[in-house]
C-alpha cells in the first residue's frame, strides 16, 4: 500500500507581491491562516504609499479582525490623511477594542491635529489600552491641555496617578467618570486617589463602589470613605448590598441534604468526598438490610441537619472572605 503522498506547504512570496505592487494579493495574506504570515503582509503594505490607502480602506471594513487591524496598522505606516475619516469611525464606535486602540495609534502615527477631539473623547473610553493609544496619539501630534478636566483624563489614560494628585478637586470628575473601568486594579487606584483628594463630590461614587464585586477596590473604598465625606456607621449597610461572589451558600446546603459530603467538596474542603464516600458506604450496607428507599428516609432528617449546618458555615465564611 503506497504511503500517501505528503505536499509541502509553501510560504507565500510576499517579496514577490511588493515588487508587482500587488495590493490587493497581500490584503487576503491579512486573513492567512499563519499569523506571522500576517504581520508580513501588514508590515509590506505599509510600505506601499498613497496607493494601497483607498483598498486599506475598503479592509477595514472587513468582517474579519485580523484584516482589519492589519490594515489599520499598514494605514499608521502609510500615514495618509485620506484615512482619517474611515480611522475615525473605528475610534468612535467600533465594538471590537483592540480595533478601537490601533485606530487611535494609527491616527497619531498621520500627526493631524483635527483629530484631537475624537481622540479627547477616547481618552473617556471604558478600555484601558484605547484610553493608552489616545493619550499616546495626543502627544505625537503635538496636543497640549486647555482644561484641567481634559488633563485629568490624560493623565489617567497614561496612568500617572502622581500627576493626577497634583492636580487636586479638579481631577475628582474624570476619576468618578473613570469608575466604570472594567479593570479592577484602576478602579482600586482611583477609588484611594479619591480618598487622598479627599473631595465631597465623590461620596456618592464612594457608597457605590462599597458595592463593587471585587473585594480590593471595595477596601479602598472603605479606607477612602472617611475623606469622601461617608460616616462610618453607613458602612456596614453599604457592603451588606455588594454583590455575593464565591460559592452558592444554597447551593451548598442543598448539595449536603441530598448528597452528603458533596456540598463540603463544592465548598473546597479536602475532607468532603471521604464523607460522601463513608455516606455512600453506610447507604448500601443499609439497603441490603433494609431495602432500597428505607435507607434515604432514614437519612434525610440527618442530612437535614448536616444541611443547616451546611449553610451556616458558607455564609459565615463568605462574610468572612467579603
Amino acid at each position: 500500500m503506497p504511503f500517501p503522498r505528503v505536499l509541502a506547504l509553501r510560504r507565500p512570496d510576499i517579496k514577490a507581491l511588493v515588487e508587482a505592487r500587488d495590493i490587493k494579493g497581500l490584503i487576503r495574506l491579512l486573513n492567512h491562516r499563519d499569523s506571522d504570515t500576517q504581520r508580513r503582509a501588514a508590515r509590506a503594505l505599509g510600505t506601499m504609499g498613497n496607493d494601497a490607502t483607498s483598498l486599506l480602506l475598503r479592509a477595514i471594513a472587513h468582517q474579519n479582525t485580523n484584516v482589519r487591524l492589519g490594515a489599520i496598522e499598514a494605514l499608521a505606516s502609510i500615514r495618509d490623511p485620506a484615512a482619517i475619516k474611515g480611522l475615525q469611525v473605528i475610534l468612535a464606535s467600533d465594538e471590537t477594542s483592540e480595533l478601537r486602540w490601533a485606530a487611535a495609534l494609527a491616527l497619531g502615527e498621520i500627526g493631524d491635529q483635527t483629530v484631537a477631539p475624537v481622540l479627547l473623547s477616547a481618552l473617556r473610553d471604558d478600555n484601558r489600552y484605547v484610553r493608552y493609544g489616545a493619550a499616546k496619539a495626543l502627544e505625537q501630534i503635538g496636543w497640549s491641555a486647555e482644561t484641567d478636566q481634559d488633563r485629568a483624563f490624560y493623565c489617567i489614560a497614561l496612568q500617572d496617578w502622581d500627576a493626577i494628585k497634583k492636580l487636586g478637586k479638579s481631577a475628582t470628575g474624570p476619576l468618578i467618570d473613570l469608575l466604570k473601568e472594567r479593570h479592577p486594579g484602576i478602579r482600586a487606584q482611583i477609588v484611594e486617589i479619591l480618598g487622598f483628594i479627599g473631595s465631597v463630590e465623590a461620596k456618592r461614587s464612594c457608597e457605590q463602589v462599597l458595592r463593587d464585586p471585587d473585594g480590593d477596590v471595595r477596601w479602598r473604598a472603605v479606607l477612602s470613605s472617611k475623606r469622601c465625606g461617608v460616616l462610618t456607621s453607613q458602612l456596614p449597610l453599604g457592603l451588606s448590598k455588594r454583590p455575593r461572589t464565591g460559592p452558592s451558600v444554597v447551593g451548598a446546603a442543598l448539595l449536603n441534604f441530598f448528597f452528603l459530603g458533596v456540598g463540603y467538596d463544592y465548598l473546597g474542603k479536602w475532607w468532603g468526598l471521604l464523607i460522601w464516600e463513608m455516606y455512600m458506604m453506610l447507604i448500601v450496607l443499609a439497603q441490603l438490610l433494609l431495602g432500597p428507599y428505607m435507607p434515604f428516609i432514614i437519612a434525610f432528617p440527618i442530612t437535614a441537619l448536616f444541611a443547616a449546618q451546611t449553610f451556616l458555615m458558607a455564609k459565615r465564611e463568605s462574610d468572612l472572605h467579603g
